[in-house]
């Protein structure tokens, strides 16, 4: 299962208590999967076409809450490989036309609206629900962990332009994108992605991408660490390497013995323990060295062999 898929399943899990907000889903829903028709005689259809089967459910019972009566058709479909479609159907004359109107597809002279009118976003919830049904009915989502992107998609501009401005109410940014046949609202923000899902119910979605994330920033930072040890770990050896180096130079020479007694013993300690850091020598030395004072005998003892003193 896709992460768009995924977001969704959770999306048409939420409760939908206020009649205020099922209207703002549904005029989102619509608009965005479906299309008005005129049919003469005063009648009307509204029909729109969902891809995920828990999604057209959602729809039903939002439509059946205004109690219309509806028609449900399931179509096969084989570009980009079989499945299924599911088409609502809505037909009628009086009481369609006022749930038009309700929904905002009509104005109040009939005349048909682009836009969703701010009558019916007015409220918070109602912009949250708004969104919700944008995204079900033609959102989709990176999945957690690859690049982010989010993004709505329509053939209507000012429906495009509805849902960038209820997002913005909510100071979620979104763009417009202009493209030949389906123009999307988008984002490329994490953050901006996060508070729209959150806005749209979906938070278990939203903690799932908190998670991938830690998991990321811990995994970018164990490789950081590991880089930083590896590296750490070939300087001490080249280090070590170039000190054992000096000191078997030194001890094939005639003032070997007559070096300070200090020098001398650190470097049988570096003989001896060729892998230990600069530390751990000074732990042994007796008494105990600080850091800099190993790397100062050390030191010396390489420039002594360099010189031939």
């Amino acid at each position: 299962m896709s992460f768009t898929i995924s977001v969704k399943q959770e999306l048409n899990h939420v409760a939908r208590k206020r009649p205020c907000c099922r209207t703002a889903e549904l005029a989102s829903l619509f608009r965005a999967a479906g299309s008005f028709h005129i049919q003469g005689g005063e009648r009307y259809g509204l029909h729109a076409s969902f891809g995920l089967s828990a999604t057209a459910r959602t729809a039903v019972l939002l439509v059946k809450s205004f109690k219309l009566p509806l028609e449900v058709r399931v179509h096969e479909e084989h570009r980009l490989g079989q499945h299924k479609r599911y088409e609502i159907r809505i037909e009628g004359s009086g009481r369609l036309v006022q749930f038009l109107n309700e929904i905002g597809v009509l104005a109040d002279d009939l005349s048909l609206q682009e836009k969703i009118p701010q009558r019916i976003v007015r409220c918070s919830c109602c912009r949250d629900a708004m969104l919700r049904g944008a995204f079900l009915a033609a959102g989709s989502v990176s999945k957690p962990g690859a690049p982010a992107h989010l993004e709505i998609y329509s053939r209507s501009i000012a429906y495009l332009e509805s849902v960038r401005d209820v997002a913005s109410a909510a100071d979620i940014r979104l763009t417009i994108l202009r493209r030949r046949h389906n123009s999307a609202v988008y984002t490329k923000n994490l953050k901006t992605i996060k508070d729209l899902l959150v806005a749209a119910g979906a938070h278990q979605s939203v903690l799932e991408m908190e998670q991938r994330s830690i998991l990321g920033a811990v995994k970018v930072d164990a490789n950081r660490r590991a880089n930083f040890d590896q590296a750490n770990a070939v300087r001490c050896g080249r280090a070590a390497a170039r000190q054992i180096r000096a000191i078997r130079e030194l001890q094939g020479r005639s003032f070997w013995a007559n070096l300070p007694s200090g020098l001398i013993e650190m470097a049988q300690l570096r003989l001896e323990h060729p892998s230990l850091t600069i530390a751990d020598l000074g732990r042994k030395a007796e008494p105990p060295l600080s850091k800099s004072a190993v790397n100062h005998r050390l030191r010396r003892l390489i420039r002594i062999a360099e010189r031939g003193e």
